[in-house]
């Protein structure tokens, strides 16, 4: 088992687009609510052991209880935890593939055993019968959905037909808000056995406090909580749950820009000879140029100074993921893509 996840050098380049970041920094009205929530607190004080204040931020948040809210440093954190709870002892783990790159190293490391539902190329299209029936052989489902890197959603239906399996159920909900789902809180009460991650990295703007939570039933999370650490995270995950549960409407508008230029993105490379981009519901979508392999690609755009994300997986099909950045940041990158009409 590998000993630690390791990220491929990030690529030096004046315009990052390769990440999955929020194309703006933390808004002002958020960061002052913030602020002001770190300067009341008392940092020479541990946190509550079980995190209760900051939960609580989060289940107001995301319109769901604090007895099956959890929070930890990142989703990631809470998305390990669900797995060692529920994939230990060679659980089979049903994901996408390609998927998040952290997941396998995840479900390693919890010692289940990764079974694979492969997306293929160019629509990377979820096949319903092929999906289910993988579903059924397995113990635990952990799907990213819409799912990183290749932009796909699940249709409600097919969740529902997959939850009827009654399966523990992981929903990686990193990009939720670029999605179609809506409130989270009937698909919790429907399926107790579900568990929905949530970050406040993509929207809001603060990757760089690692907040995220997974939501789930009362009884589930008690399960989960037992693999966390106490005391884990810090005051400043609590403030970034408080400040975006005191301006909901502030996430939705953020999202609804970043879905707007993704759309507007989308529509131009479609209209440009050679260039192709899949369909994406998140901040991010899949590019390629006719004839050029992935790195060929990557390094195209970084000479042009923009850096993209390399999919190791489907370099040899030519794509690499574009993160959606502001509307200005938007036009370089379609600026660049124009200047390569024809290749000889």
């Amino acid at each position: 088992m590998s000993t630690e996840y390791v990220r491929p050098p990030l690529a030096a380049a004046a315009l990052r687009l390769d990440l999955n970041e929020a194309p703006w920094e933390a808004d002002g009205a958020f960061r002052k609510l913030f602020l002001s929530f770190l300067e009341q607190v008392e940092l020479r004080r541990y946190p509550a052991m079980d995190a209760r204040p900051a939960r609580e931020a989060a289940a107001r948040l995301y319109g769901w209880s604090a007895e099956g809210t959890l929070v930890g440093n990142g989703s990631n954190e809470v998305l390990a935890a669900a797995l060692s709870t529920f994939a230990a002892s060679g659980a089979r783990v049903l994901t996408f593939w390609p998927s998040f790159s952290v997941y396998p190293w995840l479900i390693r490391r919890a010692q289940g055993v990764e079974k694979r539902l492969v997306l293929k190329a160019p629509a990377f299209a979820f096949p319903e019968d092929e999906l289910c029936a993988l579903a059924e052989e397995a113990d635990v489902l952990l799907f990213c959905s819409p799912n990183n890197p290749t932009g796909g959603e699940l249709s409600p239906e097919l969740w529902r037909k997959l939850l009827r399996l009654g399966k523990p159920t992981i929903w990686d909900g990193a990009y939720w808000e670029f999605g179609t789902y809506g409130d989270v809180g009937p698909w919790l009460l429907e399926f107790p056995h579900l568990m929905i991650t949530r970050t406040l990295s993509k929207v809001w703007g603060v990757a760089g406090v690692r907040a995220g939570c997974v939501l789930t039933s009362a009884s589930f999370a008690k399960r989960i909580r037992t693999r966390l650490f106490p005391f884990a995270p810090g005051v400043a995950v609590w403030a970034a749950f408080e400040a975006a549960a005191a301006m909901p409407e502030l996430g939705r508008r953020r999202a609804a820009h970043v879905v707007a230029e993704r759309e507007r993105q989308l529509q131009a490379v479609a209209r440009l000879p050679h260039w192709e981009a899949v369909p994406s519901r998140g901040n991010f979508y899949l590019l390629r140029r006719e004839g050029w392999g992935g790195p060929r690609l990557a390094q195209f755009l970084a000479a042009a100074g923009i850096a993209v994300r390399e999919v190791e997986e489907l370099s040899a099909l030519g794509y690499v993921r574009v993160t959606v950045g502001t509307r200005e940041e938007g036009d370089v990158l379609l600026a660049v893509l124009k200047e390569v009409v024809r290749e000889p």
